[in-house]
């Protein structure tokens, strides 16, 4: 199979986890905190997210392919939504790190663009460490 396409589907998927997992697990829990760190926390998060979206359109155009924008919606199955919003954080940095690896030829300049996304995602992670097994959803 040709590696363009089969990175084609990696960013699709990448794109999926930034449009619908993390911008909707994110917002979700920013509409249940009550604590203002833990919102400023999940407004950096939805704000990188959206930017994140951005940069994987571009990757894509760079590459001379539009990427589909499936969405899906994303639902809880922790109380502790802390919990899963680290593991899409963690999970979105191992997803980019192995792009890089897999497809690097490919990407060219725009490894270093991937790069700055798993710096993100690594920080992205920090932030959210401090609230995991200590916040309970309302349900």
């Amino acid at each position: 199979m040709d590696p363009k396409v089969v990175l084609k589907g990696m960013l699709e998927k990448a794109y999926r986890v930034e449009a619908g997992f993390e911008s909707e697990a994110n917002f979700k829990a920013f509409l249940e905190v009550m604590d203002e760190e833990q919102k400023k926390v999940l407004f950096q998060l939805m704000s990188d997210s959206e930017r994140h979206k951005t940069t994987l359109e571009d990757i894509a155009k760079n590459l001379g392919f539009q990427i589909e924008k499936k969405v899906e919606e994303f639902k809880f199955s922790d109380k502790r939504f802390f919990n899963e919003i680290y593991k899409l954080e963690t999970s979105a940095k191992t997803l980019y790190e192995e792009m890089i690896l897999k497809f690097g030829n490919l990407l060219g300049k725009d490894v270093e663009r991937l790069k700055e996304l798993v710096k993100d995602e690594e920080r992205h992670a920090k932030l959210v460490e401090k609230f995991v097994d200590k916040t309970l959803r309302i349900v």
